[in-house]
């Protein structure tokens, strides 16, 4: 399974935070990009860091998707890639809470978060065809200690 950890879109107030958080996330998703057991593929998750958009809708609940891009064509006339078998979910942090973290703390705050997420593929993981949730989350944890990060329960942080 391919995982990819994404803090895509920021602002002004998060543009430090998620440089520094992208750096640790290619380290993390590079490691725990592996064979898991069942039927997903890919894994994105989607750390949001523009607190106006989290403030007017929801993250997005995990969804499972048999086939994700394809038809279109980009500009360059190449079709878009597809996508089989993609499990899809984001998470927002706390903003006051993010933006009042150091930055030498920020990268243990979003990976806590994310690792905190994981717990929907537990739930889900039987419909995923024998993904092992627990095995990806110990590999998670693994991780992030392995580089330096420490994963701690949210209400801890800060």
């Amino acid at each position: 399974m391919q995982v990819s950890l994404n803090a895509n879109k920021c602002d002004q107030a998060t543009e430090r935070i998620a440089e520094i958080i992208r750096a640790a996330f290619e380290t993390i998703e590079k490691d725990v990009s592996n064979d898991y057991g069942g039927t997903m593929q890919h894994l994105w998750i989607d750390f949001e860091l523009i607190q106006t958009h989290a403030e007017l809708r929801p993250s997005w609940p995990f969804r499972f998707q048999k086939r994700v891009g394809g038809s279109v064509q980009r500009l360059t006339g190449l079709p878009a890639p597809v996508y089989e078998n993609v499990g899809h979910y984001a998470i927002s942090p706390d903003f006051r809470r993010l933006l009042n973290t150091p930055l030498d703390s920020v990268a243990n705050y979003a990976l806590s978060l994310i690792y905190e997420s994981t717990s929907v593929l537990v739930e889900k993981q039987k419909k995923l065809g024998g993904f092992d949730a627990q095995q990806f989350r110990q590999a998670f944890v693994a991780s992030c200690r392995k580089h330096g990060f420490l994963i701690v329960q949210h209400n801890d942080i800060g």
